[in-house]
């Protein structure tokens, strides 16, 4: 399993910042969070997991110019402001890494199909052409 222990942590202080609807989950949510992240990154080849991993560490290095602190232990505000720098940075591989991590929490809160109803999602299928 690829989240878990610090990383879990690590990770799960990104999502609630990124997702604010993580917050409000459950913990058959957030158990359902995990579970669908940990699955597909099982899919993914060791070299993604270990930039995954990686760049997990950078955002926590950052963080520390923010705030003497891990990002997880940053005031909000801090948060914000790490987030920020990763998302408008001019070093294209620091936001393409973050737009992953970005996109990776969203799933784990919004690819729960328990949550479509609320947040009125529709699956559609595509009729073939006739």
């Amino acid at each position: 399993m690829f989240l878990q222990g610090k990383r879990l942590v690590q990770f799960e202080a990104i999502q609630t910042t990124l997702v604010p609807r993580f917050l409000g989950m459950d913990q058959d949510g957030i158990n359902r969070s995990r579970t669908l992240l940990n699955n597909f990154l099982e899919t993914k080849d060791q070299a993604v997991l270990f930039k995954i991993g990686l760049f997990l560490h950078i955002i926590d290095l950052v963080s520390f110019f923010f705030g003497l602190h891990t990002f997880q232990n940053l005031a909000q505000h801090q948060k914000n402001s790490v987030m920020v720098f990763f998302f408008d940075s001019p070093i294209s591989l620091l936001r393409k890494g973050f737009w992953g991590i970005n996109t990776l929490a969203k799933m784990g809160v919004y690819g729960q199909t328990e949550l479509y109803k609320d947040i009125d999602y529709k699956i559609t299928t595509l009729r073939p052409q006739q």
